[in-house]
């Protein structure tokens, strides 16, 4: 192995999951105006699209290489939700309150992928959710 090469292999990434991921992404952003950006993850924490909104100021965007970060943080957090399952249920959103703004995680297991919206602060993560789930629903993508 050479220096600086990640010890593991990377898998290719299914075309038709990418496209749908855009698909979805694209539909999503901008059905609320809390949401203020998205990355969709696939079930290995690979991070398929970025979507951000006009919202969103340039000076607020973060580096690629984060946002590869942030995607497998937010399916290990879906994934230590899960656990729960048995007792609550399977885990439809995961909510992370932050100083300036929110986090939601949105999971879509029958699609293997997962939404990580970055909100604003006074947003109301239960309805953006819900709202989510009703537009891809209503679109014929969850």
């Amino acid at each position: 192995m050479k220096p600086g090469q990640s010890p593991r292999t990377e898998v290719e990434v299914d075309p038709a999951q990418a496209a749908l991921a855009e698909r979805v992404a694209n539909e999503v952003v901008d059905c609320d105006p809390s949401i203020l950006s998205l990355i969709v993850v696939d079930s290995m924490g690979r991070v398929l699209h970025v979507s951000r909104s006009a919202r969103l100021p340039a000076s607020e965007q973060v580096n690629p290489e984060l946002v590869r970060v942030f995607g497998t943080i937010a399916k290990l957090i879906i994934g230590a939700a899960n656990n729960a399952a048995q007792v609550m249920g399977k885990t439809e959103a995961v909510v992370g309150i932050f100083k300036n703004q929110k986090v939601l995680l949105v999971n879509l297991p029958e699609y293997n992928l997962l939404l990580a919206l970055r909100l604003s602060r006074s947003a109301n993560a239960e309805y953006v959710s819900d709202k989510i789930g009703d537009l891809l629903a209503t679109r014929g993508e969850a």
